[in-house]
């Protein structure tokens, strides 16, 4: 299921990205002063991390929608469950963010560092990217739920 799950997630993740190298094609031909020669390369590390860290949330989130309630235990006990699951990818989703963030900024802060002659517009695509990306990726956790129970099909 953690498959078929990612694997939509990433075909969606590729015809988003090629969206976006369709528009930074048509900003490089009319407005060159925006756009940062860099940002192909750009595309392809937020193409990478996104898919990576949305696997890695997912895989969370797919072991809540495949819980099986245990029989031998109590109904408290199976809430217990379901809340450490719950915890669980609560402190991934936010693990995993933090990293990515720092990482972003890891890597906007070596860029300004060797390359100051095109800190502005590297930086703006960077932006861009940054909120493209994150919103994209914020509209496929928020409905995994929905999505996903109909992949695999679980009934309680």
């Amino acid at each position: 299921m953690l498959k078929k799950i990612f694997y939509r997630y990433l075909r969606s993740l590729l015809i988003f990205s090629i969206l976006i190298v369709a528009v930074y094609a048509a900003l490089q031909r009319f407005t060159t002063d925006l756009v940062s020669p860099n940002t192909p390369y750009l595309i392809i590390v937020f193409l990478i991390i996104t898919a990576i860290t949305h696997y890695i949330i997912v895989k969370a989130d797919v072991e809540k929608l495949e819980y099986k309630p245990n029989p031998d235990l109590d109904k408290d006990a199976q809430t217990r469950d379901l809340l450490n699951i719950e915890r669980r990818f609560i402190n991934r989703h936010l693990l995993i963010t933090t990293v990515k963030l720092l990482s972003f900024f890891a890597l906007l802060g070596l860029y300004a560092y060797f390359k100051r002659d095109d800190i502005v517009p590297f930086s703006l695509n960077f932006l861009a990217l940054y909120l493209l990306y994150s919103i994209f990726e914020i509209i496929y956790i928020r409905k995994p739920s929905k999505m996903n129970s109909k992949i695999c099909k679980i009934s309680y």
